[in-house]
């Protein structure tokens, strides 16, 4: 259908006047016959081709220029959520109606991903040391061998559970999400990851201190080390900057044994690859059709779905390493997606 212009309707208007017929108006202004016969009728009871008719139905609560506000205050982060947007500048109208209006512009409701707390010295530190990777091949990062603790609950996760349920079946019990004190116990371990696989998971009994950390790397790193034929000074180890790892026992461990470690930024758990392995032995654990009852079966468990971690799985996380560091450049040692 051709847009008909204010300019169109006033030739017409003319036209009609002049006695034309639908047709001949047509002609002139370029238009359908059928379109002109459909136009013409209210457009001779207005007489005024700016004339707009009003659409059917209740008025919108909010405008255009109401909602260009609510993006900005939105985006801006001034309005954390749609309840405070309504509260501070629309308190005439329901939070529904707010809600709603936000979906239709593009900020529908997301749940806020749990990140950890970036400072301006933290940014500073992300975005210097990924000044100092830039130029490494994949082969130098095959020489890197990340680790980390990770804590287990023997009852259920701490993170979100979703299921698919219809009205009324919110207390069936594939529906529910159970819950005991304290996660009814839980296992804290420690591991790490190499291009040639998983190493050797270590379970961690009581408090860690420097000393126990010590004992673990003598234990299960260089283990890992002799269970894959590598030269502890062929690596370059990746820890976080916990006190026990950076501890003065733990640094002349590492130079004793001529293994060199890697600058770690702190808050950068988004660069470590072995968090994404973490998530993939909890998902194997609760795929499990037969759940641990006690703490001693739940280590049983991590360690045989540990040991199944498929090796191409890490070596996809190796191979992700290029983009990782070019997301936190762009985010100038912000945020990323990981």
């Amino acid at each position: 259908m051709t847009p008909c212009t204010p300019s169109k309707k006033s030739r017409m208007l003319l036209l009609d006047d002049q006695g034309k017929m639908a047709r001949s108006i047509a002609t002139e202004v370029g238009m359908s016959a059928s379109q002109v016969r459909k136009i013409m009728p209210g457009l001779r009871e207005s007489r005024d081709p700016y004339a707009v008719k009003p659409k059917p139905g209740r008025p919108r609560k909010l405008d255009e220029r109401d909602l260009r506000r609510a993006r900005r205050e939105i985006k801006s982060g001034r309005a954390p959520d749609a309840t405070a947007l309504q509260r501070d500048m629309f308190p005439d109208v329901s939070p529904r109606t707010v809600q709603r209006n936000l979906c239709e512009i593009g900020l529908p409701g997301r749940v806020r991903r749990k990140k950890p707390y970036l400072s301006k010295k933290h940014r500073k530190s992300r975005r210097e040391w990924v000044k100092e990777q830039e130029g490494k091949d994949l082969e130098d990062w095959q020489r890197i061998w990340y680790s980390d603790e990770s804590k287990f609950n023997l009852f259920g996760s701490d993170g979100r559970r979703w299921c698919r349920r219809e009205i009324g079946e919110e207390l069936c019990d594939r529906c529910v999400d159970v819950q005991v004190k304290h996660g009814g116990g839980n296992v804290m371990v420690w591991g790490d990851i190499s291009w040639n696989g998983v190493g050797r998971l270590h379970r961690i009994e009581g408090t860690m201190d420097a000393v126990q950390y010590c004992k673990i790397l003598s234990h299960s790193l260089l283990g890992s080390l002799s269970d894959q034929k590598t030269a502890p000074s062929s690596i370059i180890f990746q820890q976080d900057n916990d006190s026990k790892h950076k501890s003065r026992m733990a640094t002349r461990w590492f130079e004793d044994h001529d293994i060199t470690v890697l600058p770690w930024p702190s808050s950068s758990p988004d660069m470590n690859l072995i968090e994404h392995v973490w998530d993939v032995l909890d998902r194997k654990l609760r795929a499990r059709p037969t759940k641990p009852s006690n703490r001693d079966q739940l280590w049983e468990i991590l360690q045989e779905e540990w040991e199944s971690i498929d090796v191409e799985t890490i070596r996809d996380l190796y191979r992700s390493i290029p983009r990782r560091l070019e997301a936190l450049k762009k985010a100038r040692g912000g945020y990323t997606k990981y």
